[in-house]
């Protein structure tokens, strides 16, 4: 029987990331110099479906097809126009799902991802602001698609105004659940819908993060005008306080 090995982007800044683990550029190596045998490749954060063709060519190319065997390949993370991230590699979202009002996703992690490109601090835990930005793709997604927009109207944006995050357990480099489920707060206009939005964050079925959102589900154009007028407001020169002259109200 083949043993089972976890296979993790490059992106993981631990160097021996866990037993069982090793990230893709040591599998490539192995298989290159012939260490790997018998072995069962699956693919784990950092790895996405190209990345996995271009493992499975390796195999073939070293003529390992049936020592060395791949799982399915890692699920496909959403276009970046969906979650509104102006970069592909910035998507969290993969293989979203609405089971009766509760969304539930795949976290990815892409090689180049700016979050972790500006993490500092390496270690074998995935960082807070990766999984708080995974929340916000994901109700992104969520709500656009609970709460679709009309013919020919822009897609709903969200604008928060509260959040909350506990951690209960560390969420290492291995595959990672979110699910989100929304509730109305309040009574929706043509402009804005009150929502919020309760995530739970999963690793090997245990619950090891919770987090609350609180936002508008926005028309875009009114947000653009609210944004202006406010941006004015915020931009125009103090008043000038009225000149005193020496001795007055002494």
């Amino acid at each position: 029987m083949s043993d089972a090995l976890w296979v993790v982007g490059d992106t993981c800044p631990a160097t021996r990331p866990y037993p069982g683990v090793r990230t893709l550029g040591d599998v490539h190596h192995a298989l290159s110099v012939g260490e790997l045998r018998r072995v069962r490749l699956v693919p784990s954060l950092g790895v996405g479906p190209l990345d996995w063709d271009h493992l499975a060519d390796r195999v073939a190319g070293a003529g390992l097809v049936g020592s060395v065997t791949l799982a399915a390949p890692p699920p496909r993370p959403v276009a970046r126009t969906e979650v509104s991230v102006p970069a592909q590699e910035d998507v969290l979202v993969a293989a979203p799902r609405n089971d009766h009002g509760t969304v539930e996703f795949a976290l990815a992690v892409a090689e180049g991802n700016r979050i972790m490109r500006d993490h500092a601090a390496g270690g074998r835990q995935l960082p807070g602001q990766l999984l708080v930005e995974a929340a916000i793709q994901g109700l992104t997604w969520a709500a656009r698609e609970l709460y679709p927009a009309e013919r020919d109207q822009p897609p709903v944006q969200p604008v928060l105004y509260g959040f909350g995050f506990e951690f209960h357990r560390p969420l290492f480099w291995l595959p990672v659940t979110v699910r989100i489920t929304l509730s109305e707060t309040g009574p929706p206009d043509p402009r804005r819908r009150p929502l919020n939005a309760e995530i739970v964050y999963l690793q090997q079925d245990r619950t090891c993060a919770r987090g609350h959102v609180g936002f508008q589900a926005c028309d875009p154009r009114s947000v653009q005008d609210t944004e202006s007028v406010q941006s004015r407001t915020v931009g125009a020169p103090p008043p000038r306080a009225a000149r005193r002259t020496p001795g007055e109200g002494a």
